[in-house]
């Protein structure tokens, strides 16, 4: 019985991430406004009553599929590299890695998405928000607080930290990118944004 229950939880759970991925493609082909619940179903492979199932609105399913981009941004388990870089070399090995997700084309053009819809429906853009960026520092708040408790850090606000980091590791080569400006050598240039980026960082928030 315990077996039937998990195939079930499986199946369930494939279903979940075929509608999630097929929102988030159809998301980028056709935009958020062109894009229907019945297209995503079609791409999915699956009932539109299966889709409202899972998901109550079209704006919801935006969100997961913000939610599960931002997710393959973050390493599974932090621990094992938690305990055996430093803290400066930590925070740029974890921004390394997210300035280059961000970066990816896929990303770029779902924020466009949400900033375009946003200025007609701001409840999409506050959605991008929570599923995106907020999203990510929520998972990332207590990474830094254990960065800090180490000593080498001054950090009160753990949260507003992290998104003083964010703003110094992605620009101006995160807005540079939106706008259609692709630097020659893309990753020469994420890693001097996120070089200097950290090391400002680090002057700002040292221990005295």
């Amino acid at each position: 019985m315990a077996g039937a229950a998990l195939k079930e939880k499986t199946r369930i759970d494939e279903k979940t991430d075929a509608i999630i991925n097929a929102a988030r493609s159809t998301f980028l082909s056709k935009g958020f406004d062109a894009a229907s619940m019945d297209q995503i179903a079609l791409v999915a492979g699956v009932s539109k009553r299966t889709v409202y199932n899972r998901f109550r609105s079209k704006e919801e399913l935006f969100g997961a599929a913000i939610e599960e981009t931002c997710r393959h941004l973050l390493p599974v388990d932090t621990s094992d590299i938690e305990a055996t870089l430093p803290p400066r070399e930590l925070i740029l090995a974890l921004s390394r890695e997210f300035v280059k997700g961000v970066l990816a084309p896929e990303a770029l053009s779902l924020r466009r998405i949400a900033a375009f819809e946003a200025e007609r429906t701001p409840s999409i853009g506050r959605n991008y928000l929570k599923h995106g960026p907020q999203w990510m520092v929520n998972q990332t708040t207590p990474i830094l607080e254990r960065i800090a408790a180490k000593g080498s850090l001054s950090i009160d606000d753990a949260e507003a930290a992290l998104w003083r980091l964010g703003a110094l590791i992605t620009e101006p080569l995160h807005t540079r990118m939106l706008l259609g400006d692709t630097p020659d050598d893309l990753d020469a240039a994420i890693e001097e944004q996120v070089t200097t980026g950290v090391d400002a960082f680090f002057l700002i928030f040292a221990k005295k």
